[in-house]
């Protein structure tokens, strides 16, 4: 999977760059769209002499030191740096190695970057390759030019060098990246709590999401219409259920929406704030029973139970649809930092974990919950979109954090790698979970836990 995502660049392409083909870049040239501070055209295939591996280490870092983008090699350009002809390139694995190997030793640090060859349908074995370079949040990155470090950046078509204020300026940003995503996750977390349905009947696994490298969605009318189409009546969960978005609106600055069937002020059931850089929260019920005396005394709180299979559930399609969100509609990118949790919980609302698979109701763990805080980690936004055993691993830590709460060692439904463990889910659920492995790349195991 290409990790460059770009809104601009797509709509250029009409396609995405992962799927584009030789005739969509041809229009580069019919349209002749110029270069950019995203786009940037080579003839000929970097060569072997000095300069020729200065100028492609350059070009790379330049791109993930901005805002990412393409280079693409075979595509001539005119006066005017707008796409003229294409002679195009032989298509050799040897090149794309060298490139790869004049990145990494020339770039500090390595970006990353991905290849791609869009073949002449005339001519086997020639046409473009394409590097795809995404926004880095290792920014900025150094090129070793004469003994030294120099730190390029894209300036509409051209590339210009950092001065020294703003190489320091850029490694402020670097190393204080990480105390704003954290802030992100908890001010999203706070405006979602606040549409949450909180009776008797309502419990929540909270997932939120905020990517280390925003991007930019426009919310105005086409948004919304376009998201009622796409969520109205879907059920969001990997695992189905009977839970859909029934309601979809907008809040400031994200899109709204919740399975609430009337005209109720809070969510009930499930909830998300789609926010325009990416960000999200994603909410879903995972309530099993309402009332389990915690103590002898009857004037005691009651612990509502929580179903460990609708937990796991919820983070595991929580993380998937933010994640889309992200890549899809914001073009963001990066790791992103992922959180959950389960609400509400306090000393009057105490929760307990149980499972129900063999048609009986079994407490898990040894504790009775009764506060609680974010589980929280890391985890590339890519992987968690593409839906495969990253975002499985991703599920398990989130979830055995969140069962450690209550005493439960671990998520038994999946694996720390990326499997999954069959006998761990109700037999309701196991051909759609064999169906969803399969076409995601997981393997689902009839491992059990020992004891």
């Amino acid at each position: 999977m290409v990790a460059l995502r770009s809104a601009r660049l797509e709509s250029l392409l009409g396609s995405s760059i992962e799927q584009v083909e030789y005739s969509q870049l041809m229009t580069l040239i019919s349209n002749q769209v110029p270069e950019a501070f995203d786009l940037d055209y080579k003839s000929e295939m970097y060569g072997s002499s000095d300069k020729d591996k200065r100028d492609a280490a350059t070009d790379v870092a330049a791109l993930a030191n901005t805002s990412g983008g393409l280079l693409i090699i075979g595509i001539d350009e005119d006066d005017q740096a707008r796409a003229e002809t294409a002679p195009g390139v032989i298509l050799s694995d040897a090149d794309e190695r060298r490139i790869r190997q004049i990145v990494g030793s020339q770039v500090v640090p390595m970006p990353l970057i991905d290849f791609l060859r869009a073949e002449d349908p005339g001519q086997p074995g020639h046409g473009l390759v394409l590097i795809a370079v995404p926004r880095s949040p290792l920014a900025p990155h150094a090129v070793l030019v004469n003994e030294g470090l120099r730190y390029p950046r894209r300036n509409g078509a051209t590339t210009r060098y950092l001065s020294e204020p703003e190489v320091a300026e850029a490694y402020r940003q670097r190393f204080t990246s990480a105390h704003r995503v954290i802030d992100r996750a908890t001010e999203i977390e706070a405006e979602a709590l606040e549409r949450l349905a909180t009776t008797d009947d309502q419990v929540w696994i909270v997932v939120s999401l905020v990517p280390e490298l925003a991007g930019e969605m426009i919310i105005d009318h086409s948004a919304l219409r376009k998201a009622k189409a796409e969520l109205f009546g879907k059920q969001p969960l990997i695992l189905p259920t009977s839970l859909a978005w029934m309601r979809i609106n907008i809040g400031r600055r994200r899109i709204l929406a919740d399975g609430t069937s009337d005209s109720g002020r809070r969510a009930r059931y499930l909830s998300a704030d789609l926010y325009d850089d990416g960000s999200g929260v994603f909410s879903s019920h995972v309530l099993q029973r309402s009332a389990q005396p915690t103590g002898p005394n009857t004037g005691e709180p009651v612990a509502r139970m929580v179903n460990d299979e609708s937990v796991v559930n919820g983070i595991l399609s929580g993380l998937r649809f933010l994640a889309r969100h992200a890549q899809d509609r914001a073009a963001a990118g990066g790791n992103s930092i992922i959180r959950a949790q389960i609400f509400p919980v306090g000393s009057q609302q105490p929760l307990m974990l149980g499972q129900n698979r063999m048609g009986f109701t079994d407490i898990l763990g040894t504790r009775v919950m009764m506060d609680t805080r974010p589980s929280e980690r890391v985890a590339p936004l890519d992987g968690l979109a593409s839906g495969g055993r990253e975002l499985v691993s991703a599920t398990y830590l989130l979830a055995t954090d969140v069962f450690q709460e209550f005493g439960c060692a671990e998520a038994a439904q999946l694996t720390r790698d990326g499997d999954v463990r069959s006998p761990y889910w109700g037999q309701g659920w196991v051909p759609y979970l064999a169906e969803w492995a399969s076409e995601a790349g997981v393997e689902a195991t009839g491992d059990t836990l020992p004891g």
